[in-house]
């Protein structure tokens, strides 16, 4: 009767991994999502723990079973910190389409998301929708899995370093905020000098509705504008997921 020899080690580690990487791919977006089946979730996560798994083999793994436990919630909250990148990035810019809906008056039809389980109006929506695609046809979602890759050289499996959480937490929450502000100001430009060009004309002939020229001048605008900014989303969105995984290091 042969027997299979079993590396506890390994083991450990591919355990830890595998917690990491299910709470990273439950959080972050596009597989956080319902349309997605759980089962592929797991699988998705167990690829990612066995690849990672041979990597971690270090004598800081636990042994105990009481370390043990405290290093399975090391992970989960490593995971999520790290699913929460991925977040902001697709947040950023579906926030960019949330100020242009609220700039073009979208924001009075939102509708429910069944991705995200709330509602969002239509340039929100769209500009989720074209984060996802571009993280995948850029191949974004490769340095995304790097990084991740990388967090277990910056936050061990067996440890927890409270300094580099925090870092990771705070040093691209503005900069998140700023792209989505930079990604919409030319449409947000357009649609304010529109507004003051319909408060002149209303000063020039106050017999004119311009009450009901605004909207659909608004609408219009925005969507060619948009059209426009469309080719120049994909390096900005390049340079956030480099911004991301920035701190993981190179």
């Amino acid at each position: 009767m042969t027997t299979i020899p079993i590396d506890p080690v390994v083991i450990t580690a591919f355990v830890l991994a595998l917690v990491r990487a299910s709470a990273w791919i439950f959080v972050s977006p596009p597989f956080n999502t319902t349309t997605i089946p759980t089962t592929v979730k797991v699988g998705i996560a167990a690829a990612l723990a066995l690849a990672a798994a041979h990597h971690i083999t270090n004598p800081v793994l636990p042994t105990q079973t009481a370390a043990f436990i405290v290093a399975l919630l090391v992970q989960i909250l490593v995971g999520v910190t790290l699913g929460m990148f991925t977040m902001l990035l697709v947040n950023a810019l579906q926030a960019a389409g949330s100020f242009v809906d609220l700039f073009a008056g979208f924001s009075l039809s939102a509708i429910y998301d069944p991705l995200n389980g709330n509602q969002s109006a239509v340039f929100g929506r769209f500009y989720q929708l074209l984060a996802t695609t571009l993280l995948f046809t850029t191949d974004a979602y490769l340095i995304l899995v790097n990084g991740f890759f990388r967090s277990f050289d910056v936050i061990p499996a067996g440890g927890l370093s409270t300094s580099t959480i925090s870092s990771l937490l705070t040093n691209n929450m503005g900069e998140f905020l700023i792209a989505a502000i930079e990604i919409a100001g030319p449409v947000l430009a357009c649609l304010f000098l529109a507004e003051i060009t319909l408060g002149l004309l209303a000063r020039a002939a106050p017999n004119l509705n311009v009450f009901a020229l605004a909207f659909p001048l608004r609408v219009i605008i925005a969507l060619i504008v948009v059209a426009i900014a469309i080719p120049v989303t994909a390096p900005a969105l390049g340079n956030l997921v480099r911004d991301a995984v920035a701190p993981l290091g190179h």
